[in-house]
């Protein structure tokens, strides 16, 4: 069964300060909502409305249409506010044919101020006229236009037209016109409308592949750029260290003071392009992830020790606590090592000196929980979102004193999406903050 017309139209086929609209269709089938449509709402409206139909048969199949779309059709027959016409063929010289059309809407707007109707519409099919289409529309609406129409009554024209036999350059002349629809997707649009979306979604679509090229291309120069700067960067944290040591000999006090605060920047720095290097992999679409048995407790034994150097130059204690019962998950190793070692290496950074970082591990109805808890200055409710988003920290005027680019938290985001878990941040005022995150066991 057809779907109820009224319901699928979309837009009404209204036409501002227009007596004429037309409407482009495909087949029979689409005539008929076409006209069911135009005419429900103008009884709806009160209007007095004359359906041209080519013959009886037509005629009974439109009132059966009209009754599946909810009309009354008896009731407005009886009440002479519905009738319907045989068709007459239309006159190919335009002066005819537009007294023809004239002659019809004066006699139709007559039985309209008679019957006390708000307005009168009808509908004419314009068949055969090749690349006159346009003239002929403009021929009759002029013609439409002489009449003499009080100020409360209306008077509307549907020319409906075959798809068949319009050219191209008919068609993209009546795109040009706001009162020329067509069914489309089952609803009926503006030609113009829909010619403007058309255009609307060329544009989308090629600023979504310029977008995509420009991403390809920035990600490959990441790639790139990370090879480059890794080896002079990797020479110079190796031989600061190797200074720091005395390799080459004892450094005195402001010595070893450059030469360190040269070996922070260089790991800083390295960080920073492994965080960018990371993202560039995420936003071309590598997700893939490597499954293994994982010890939770020797794995956050060994973040804590790579983080243990940077702890004790804060005086900051890190605790750990795992769940005697708590047994191996599959996950891969790389990227929770590095979800673990951005929680604690932010939570080191926001402690005081002599505070504690606290981290547990334990089994919550069938998953994997981690907690990283700080001493540090707490973060408000609208921060809680916004730390895990990139290049972003919490409340600047409070956090900038303690580094980092805001990119960690929003890799270790991604890498617990990837892993079908969540991360989410509890704090209260300023007594900490405390970082969770789940990941499903097996």
């Amino acid at each position: 069964m057809r779907k109820n017309i009224a319901e699928d139209s979309g837009p009404s086929l209204k036409a501002p300060q227009s007596h004429q609209i037309s409407a482009v269709y495909e087949d029979a089938e689409g005539l008929i909502e076409l006209l069911v449509t135009y005419f429900k709402e103008g009884l709806e409206g009160g209007e007095y409305c004359l359906w041209v139909s080519p013959d009886k048969l037509a005629a009974e199949g439109a009132k059966s249409e009209l009754m599946k779309a909810g009309v009354d059709v008896e009731h407005y027959l009886t009440s002479s506010q519905l009738e319907f016409l045989p068709a007459n063929p239309l006159l190919e010289d335009l002066t005819l044919l537009a007294s023809a059309v004239k002659e019809l809407a004066e006699k139709g707007y007559g039985n309209t101020l008679s019957g006390g109707f708000s307005g009168f519409r009808t509908n004419f099919e314009i068949k055969n006229t090749g690349n006159s289409l346009k003239p002929c529309l403009e021929t009759c609406g002029k013609a439409i236009e002489t009449m003499a129409l009080e100020k409360n009554k209306s008077i509307t024209l549907l020319y409906t037209i075959p798809l068949e036999e319009l050219s191209g350059r008919v068609l993209l002349e009546l795109m040009e016109e706001s009162n020329v629809f067509a069914k489309r997707k089952g609803k009926l649009e503006s030609l113009r409308i829909l010619e403007e979306k058309i255009e609307l979604k060329n544009n989308f679509l090629k600023a979504k592949t310029d977008l995509e090229a420009s991403n390809w291309a920035k990600n490959g120069l990441m790639v790139n750029m990370n090879h480059e700067l890794r080896t002079p960067l990797n020479s110079v944290i190796g031989f600061s260290d190797l200074l720091l040591e005395g390799a080459f000999g004892s450094l005195n006090t402001r010595q070893s003071k450059y030469v360190s605060n040269i070996l922070i920047s260089g790991k800083n720095l390295l960080e920073i392009i492994n965080y960018l290097l990371d993202i560039s992999m995420l936003e071309t679409g590598e997700k893939n992830l490597n499954y293994e048995d994982v010890d939770i407790a020797s794995l956050l034994g060994e973040v804590r020790m790579s983080l243990i150097s940077f702890a004790s130059s804060k005086k900051v204690s890190v605790e750990v606590k795992v769940d005697a019962s708590l047994e191996n998950i599959r996950a891969d190793r790389t990227k929770l090592r590095q979800i673990l070692y951005s929680l604690m290496n932010n939570a080191i950074k926001l402690t005081p000196e002599k505070k504690k970082v606290t981290v547990s591990a334990l089994k919550k109805e069938g998953m994997l929980e981690i907690k990283v808890s700080d001493s540090g200055i707490g973060l408000s409710k609208e921060d809680h979102e916004r730390m895990f988003m990139p290049f972003i920290q919490a409340d600047f005027s409070t956090t900038r004193g303690y580094g980092g680019t805001g990119l960690g938290l929003y890799i270790a985001k991604n890498f617990v999406d990837l892993h079908g878990g969540n991360i989410w941040v509890e704090s209260k005022g300023e007594k900490g903050s405390t970082f969770i995150f789940t990941l499903p066991i097996k």
